[in-house]
């Protein structure tokens, strides 16, 4: 049976059909026997905006579901592998549930995303670390491209992908990077939608010698011809382009670059819970600058500007989702692992997102009416939260509170057969 649903109360959008497509997942076949609960998980949590962040990312998850009915993330964290339950346990680092699907979508689902993205900049950053123990420095380059409101995203990508292989591909570019003594780079493909719509632009950590950037700067005109000869842009448009089309930062500014990657879920939260991120936190004095020349709203923000009620922002997050659907965020330049000495193969997506809580401790479980009992409720993050800090006396007593409530959200959700059966809906 192929899934289909829509997470919100209205019906189903038309023309939307689920492809059932499942990415990896946690599977818990058996319920744990509980244990005595530690005082160890028992958390004084300190830092308040950053569970209200995490609360929000499950808000923004469950708009993303009901937009995206047929992608992966409408069964993520939702769905269940099979008919034992919803497993809640907890740990150092938060609780979390098992025994569900997960999309492992960076793009689509902002809790999959802060996982990932989170151990993404873990591995920026070892990357850079390994490079300057060979005594070489990172700079950060941003290439951007002219684009007008009415351009599709699709038609905006196409163009950028052809310009951007055409620029690697170029000899001046080869040359200049031998020159620089670069081993390669680490390319982070975003994108925004301001006044002048849709804009997708890369961001390159450029592992090259110590004190290259005068050289890196050559690499401007390069960029901007690639464009005009591309068809992306026209001659006239050159004095803009020098202005705004292409820059290149000194090894500072790519590591505070990296030092928020990952945190757009967490800022497009803001919207939707008024809250002040800690200032820790913050897109950097580096990435500001970038990111005010560059403009728009993130995704994420597209979201949750939909949840505030503005429907065109739906819309526009339905046109990213589906043409973003199957990217890679970041690609590594061939050779580079080895350049920089690292052994260890890369994870994918799918595999971080999978990944259990370190040094877990099961709290409690949900059977089939708890569960839909907490999705109707919208009260998946609630749940987490409650189990964090009082374990399961405090889930059941949740439970309780949550049955004295109105439904706000549909129950439903899918579950699959013993040992890999059919997905079939669960709705009674």
């Amino acid at each position: 049976m192929t899934p289909n649903f829509d997470h919100r109360q209205q019906a189903n959008p038309a023309g939307r059909t689920s492809l059932g497509i499942f990415a990896s997942t946690v599977n818990t076949l058996s319920i744990p026997k509980p244990k005595k609960q530690t005082a160890k998980f028992r958390l004084e949590v300190k830092d308040e905006a950053a569970i209200t962040n995490k609360k929000a990312r499950y808000q923004l998850q469950r708009a993303a579901q009901g937009l995206l009915p047929q992608q992966r993330v409408a069964h993520c964290h939702r769905s269940t592998m099979n008919s034992a339950g919803v497993a809640v346990w907890r740990s150092t680092e938060g609780a979390g549930y098992s025994n569900l699907a997960t999309c492992g979508s960076v793009w689509h689902c902002p809790v999959c995303s802060a996982k990932i993205t989170e151990a993404r900049r873990h591995e920026l950053q070892g990357a850079i670390n390994a490079w300057a123990k060979q005594g070489g420095e990172v700079y950060l380059m941003s290439l951007t491209f002219p684009h007008l409101e009415h351009q599709q995203l699709k038609v905006n990508l196409d163009l950028f992908a052809d310009a951007l292989k055409r620029f690697k591909n170029s000899r001046a570019y080869k040359n200049t990077i031998k020159a620089v003594a670069g081993a390669g780079s680490i390319r982070a493909l975003e994108v925004t939608h301001g006044a002048n719509g849709w804009h997708p632009h890369t961001h390159d950590l450029v592992f090259a010698g110590a004190g290259q950037l005068a050289k890196l700067q050559e690499l401007q005109e390069v960029w901007i011809e690639t464009l005009i000869k591309t068809g992306i842009a026209e001659r006239n448009q050159y004095n803009d382009m020098m202005r705004v089309a292409f820059d290149v930062q000194n090894g500072d500014y790519a590591a505070e670059y990296v030092a928020k990657f990952g945190h757009e879920a967490t800022n497009a939260s803001k919207v939707i819970t008024e809250n002040t991120w800690s200032a820790s936190h913050e897109m950097t004095k580096a990435h500001a600058k970038v990111g005010k020349r560059l403009g728009g709203r993130t995704p994420f923000t597209l979201l949750a500007d939909y949840i505030q009620g503005d429907k065109a922002s739906g819309e526009l997050f339905v046109e990213f989702g589906l043409h973003f659907k199957g990217k890679r965020q970041l690609f590594w330049s061939p050779k580079l692992r080895k350049a920089l000495r690292l052994l260890d193969e890369e994870k994918s997506d799918q595999d971080i997102a999978a990944e259990e809580l370190p040094e877990r401790e099961f709290v409690t479980n949900l059977d089939h009416d708890q569960w839909k009992l907490v999705l109707s409720r919208n009260a998946r993050f609630e749940v987490l939260r409650v189990a964090q800090d009082e374990g399961a006396e405090g889930v059941a007593r949740l439970l309780e509170e949550l049955a004295e409530r109105r439904a706000t959200h549909q129950g439903v959700y899918y579950e699959r057969g013993t040992f890999g059966g059919n997905w079939h809906k669960l709705d009674a």
